[in-house]
């Protein structure tokens, strides 16, 4: 891993949830860029289960990370991204005057995403009708192993 990979740190935030395994892909993205990125790739959520975002800045910093992007994992260009995560980023920075701290895009619109709703869409041509699903609380993604909304 070379020294430039080290100084720089990326932090993916998301919503976060109460419910356990809900962050899981996001977990999954942010291990596929340590792979093909190498150095610092951390995760943290605005509330629910994991960790903060100061936390998460934190131990970036510790880890010697001299300048961090932060990259939002949302769709929608709502309060949190307008107002919520600048704050929380304003504060964390202040503590760190030496640390460059970027507000990236958040994932929003992109082509990519078009043609990843077009594979859902054709994957979703073979689930159950809704009303033949098992009763909520659903324990795992529609058309996952585990989960009861394939036809056989």
């Amino acid at each position: 891993m070379g020294e430039e990979a080290v100084m720089r740190a990326v932090i993916l935030i998301g919503h976060g949830s109460r419910a356990a395994g809900a962050d899981d892909d996001m977990e999954k993205i942010a291990a596929g860029l340590r792979a093909k990125l190498g150095g610092i790739v951390a995760t943290c959520r605005m509330s629910g289960r994991g960790i903060p975002f100061d936390e998460a800045f934190d131990q970036c910093v510790r880890q010697g990370a001299k300048s961090v992007i932060v990259l939002p994992y949302f769709l929608h260009f709502g309060v949190h991204l307008r107002e919520d995560i600048p704050e929380m980023l304003r504060e964390a920075v202040a503590k760190h005057p030496e640390v460059r701290l970027v507000l990236g895009r958040h994932l929003g619109y992109d082509d990519i995403l078009v043609s990843l709703v077009e594979k859902r869409i054709e994957e979703s041509m073979e689930f159950r009708d809704v009303r033949e699903l098992s009763p909520a609380p659903i324990d795992c993604h529609p058309g996952e192993p585990g989960g009861d909304s394939r036809l056989e």
